[in-house]
């Protein structure tokens, strides 16, 4: 026995089941995209993760380079030494420094630089190291003309002793 509108049931039936489908294939459509979405934005965030951490590494290690070149700076400038000494220590200051400048052209890309407080940093070292040297040089100066001064004063006093 079927009902008298049993026609009208198996129709609503199919509308229903229709709709049913498609509102599920649509939720799972929209869940399939939104974890595709997920996933690319979990690997943009690690390598992203990844590349400022690179940089915190490399800031850190140019931190402790740039912590003995001002010690060693200090040290050339309040110091004394001997010519040898002197150039054996501007040459290790170099030679940190360009260490730093290396690891920075390296590290650069074409759309970022995180270490432009480092070159600006390191240029004014090597003005430092030139300023620290002509220093020296006009207190060396100095000392040899004071002391060819006291000769010549102890000269002058000898000959006037004499007369």
């Amino acid at each position: 026995m079927k009902p008298l509108n049993h026609a009208k049931i198996t129709s609503k039936k199919r509308k229903f089941f229709i709709m049913f489908f498609i509102t599920f294939a649509f939720v799972f459509g929209c869940l399939y995209i939104t974890l595709i979405t997920a996933n690319k934005g979990v690997a943009e965030l690690e390598q992203k993760h990844k590349y400022y951490n690179d940089i915190a590494v490399k800031q850190g290690e140019m931190n402790l380079l740039l912590d003995e070149i001002l010690i060693e700076i200090n040290d050339l400038r309040f110091k004394d030494r001997t010519l040898n000494e002197r150039k054996n220590l501007q040459s290790l200051i170099n030679e940190k420094r360009f260490a730093i400048n290396n690891e920075i052209q390296k590290s650069k890309t074409n759309l970022t630089n995180s270490f432009v407080l480092y070159e600006e940093f390191l240029v004014e070292l090597q003005h430092i190291q030139t300023k620290i040297d002509v220093l020296k040089e006009a207190e060396t100066n100095y000392d040899i003309n004071k002391t060819q001064l006291k000769k010549c004063i102890d000269k002058h006093d000898q000959e006037n002793k004499k007369k």
